[in-house]
């Protein structure tokens, strides 16, 4: 693929993690941008709750690191313009955060908690508002000595059977939004059925007179479903989700198959293992050990799947209390 550009930020491979909840690590997201991943964004996190309350209740999950993961993004999720201007001007004024490259704005979460909020994939029923979101974050991002890109990752609609909203599409990029992530299920979906890409394609182009790149994002699980995204759709860049998970080595593997370079060969199982036990081992960096390991569980049957004996694997991984039992598993497997 060719590189792109989001405001002046050269995307060298785009090719991107998806944010993911409980998925989306500093560590991780170090392993997948050695793997080629073009950037990764943190999970998404509350700009009401840093207006109110400040960084620290939610640093753990946007924490970055620009010297490990390079082009680094912090995803920002709410309601009300004035908490994303207040959250971004509380964000660039903190020392471990103000190094950020991008501010990505989630409107397509579907779970249910964040869409009765209005927020997520509510906001493709309020275009207004949604637009204004959009200016607000370019608001506080204005003036700087360097430019913050304002990007948004949304759905193609809000109802079932909606296929595509163009009109949604087009208030993003008149607000002056620096690219868009179009993810091919609607609301009611979730996470289940196929990704339309038909639909992504009405969305992308709907805003192809505007100069922003527009990524595409579902059920990208390989080459083959990278290649046809991109055929189907004419997107410019493209995010993996869940095909990532317990898997970074997708990117290398995704990138050489576009490049047409030679495809790097599968993880082998001593590979899957020993990445298991570095993501940990990031995580117990700035994660107490119990609150790392436990919150961890949800990720370890994702490097192990397929491998001989999965399934007893998993139930001892998932009951793990401490990094030494963790590694035994592990080793014994």
């Amino acid at each position: 693929m060719k590189s792109v550009k989001i405001g002046d930020i050269k995307i060298k491979n785009p090719i991107v993690l998806s944010p993911m909840a409980g998925i989306s690590s500093l560590p991780f997201r170090i392993i997948c941008n050695e793997m080629g991943a073009g950037y990764s964004p943190t999970e998404l996190v509350s700009a009401r709750s840093i207006r109110y309350n400040g960084v620290d209740k939610s640093l753990r999950y946007m924490r970055i690191s620009p010297e490990e993961e390079g082009i680094t993004a912090i995803q920002l999720f709410g309601t009300e313009p004035e908490d994303f201007e207040a959250a971004i001007s509380t964000i660039l004024e903190t020392p471990v955060l103000k190094e950020v490259s991008i501010i990505d704005i989630n409107m397509g979460c579907p779970v249910p908690k964040v869409v009765k909020t209005g927020a997520g994939s509510a906001l493709m029923q309020d275009p207004k508002r949604a637009s204004d979101i959009v200016k607000a974050c370019k608001k506080a991002v204005s003036g700087l000595s360097r430019n913050i890109p304002i990007t948004v990752k949304t759905r193609t609609g809000y109802n079932e059977g909606d296929k595509g909203n163009p009109d949604f599409a087009k208030a993003l990029a008149d607000a002056g939004c620096d690219m868009i992530c179009v993810h091919g299920r609607t609301r009611p979906q979730m996470y289940h059925g196929e990704s339309s890409n038909e639909a992504i394609a009405v969305m992308r182009d709907a805003v192809r007179g505007y100069d922003i790149p527009f990524f595409a994002n579902g059920d990208i699980c390989d080459v083959r479903s990278a290649k046809k995204i991109i055929e189907d759709t004419g997107c410019d860049g493209i995010m993996i989700g869940r095909a990532a998970r317990g898997n970074p080595w997708i990117f290398a593997r995704v990138l050489a198959g576009l490049n047409g370079t030679e495809m790097p060969d599968l993880p082998g199982v001593k590979d899957r293992k020993d990445m298991l036990v570095r993501e940990l081992e990031g995580r117990l960096k700035y994660l107490p050990e119990d609150v790392a390991v436990r919150e961890f569980r949800s990720v370890m049957p994702y490097y192990v799947k397929g491998l001989p004996g999965s399934a007893r694997i998993k139930v001892k991984l998932v009951n793990a209390v401490s990094f030494d039992e963790v590694k035994e598993i592990i080793e014994l497997a």
